[in-house]
C-alpha cells in the first residue's frame, strides 16, 4: 500500500503519477493477472490471518471473534474460491515477478458497476518504492475497463500510509466509526 511510483500505461506515464524519488525505472510496468488456484491456497489463510490482524490493532475486537469473523466473511465472500462469481483476484505482476495482490469485487448485474476493493498489498519486502500507488492505479484502470464507474474501499484508521495514499490518488471519506474504551 505504497507510495510513488512512475506507471508506464499504453505508452505515456499516468498522469495522477509523481517522478518518483526512489530507485524506480520511470518505464516500469505493473501489470494485473488472475490469481491462480495455487496462489489462493497460500493467500488465503494468510489474508484471513492478517484482516483479524487488523480488526484487533484497530480495537474493534478480541483476537478470538476478529479470527471467526475474518473466516465467515471470506467463506462467504469466496465461496468457490477463484471461481466466484464477481470476484476478482489478481495477482500485480512487475517485470514478471509477482508484488502483492488485489481483490476486486465487481458486480455484473449492473451497467456501471460501483467496485469494491477488499483487499489489497505489496510484498513487504518491495514496499516503499510506489508499487501500492502503481497497483491501485492498475486496478482503477482494470475496473474502468469492465465498466465501472466508481471504486470503493475500507481503510482502518491507524493505517495512516495507505489513508494518505488512497486520498492522494482522488479517494473520498465517506464515513468515520470511532470508538471509546470505558475505564
Amino acid at each position: 500500500m505504497l507510495f510513488s511510483p512512475v506507471l508506464w500505461i499504453g505508452g505515456a506515464v499516468h498522469p495522477r503519477l509523481k517522478e518518483s524519488t526512489g530507485s524506480l525505472d520511470p518505464m516500469m510496468m505493473v501489470k494485473l493477472r488472475k490469481m491462480s488456484q495455487d496462489e489462493f491456497d497460500e493467500w488465503r489463510p494468510r489474508a484471513v490471518a492478517d484482516y483479524a490482524a487488523d480488526h484487533v490493532r484497530a480495537g474493534s475486537m478480541p483476537s478470538d471473534q476478529a479470527e471467526e469473523l475474518a473466516e465467515k466473511q471470506f467463506r462467504g465472500l469466496l465461496p468457490d474460491g477463484v471461481a466466484t462469481p464477481e470476484q476478482h483476484l489478481l495477482i500485480p505482476v512487475l517485470d514478471g515477478t509477482p508484488i502483492g495482490f488485489l481483490w476486486l469485487q465487481i458486480p455484473s448485474s449492473v451497467d456501471a458497476p460501483e467496485v469494491f476493493i477488499y483487499d489489497i498489498s505489496v510484498d513487504p519486502s518491495m514496499r516503499g518504492r510506489g508499487l501500492g500507488r502503481a497497483v491501485m492505479v492498475a486496478g482503477e484502470d482494470y475496473a474502468r475497463q469492465r465498466g465501472a464507474q466508481s471504486i470503493r474501499l475500507h481503510v482502518f484508521g491507524e493505517n495512516s500510509v495507505a489513508r494518505g495514499l488512497y486520498e492522494d490518488l482522488g479517494y473520498d471519506v465517506t464515513n468515520v466509526m470511532m470508538a471509546k474504551t470505558l475505564a
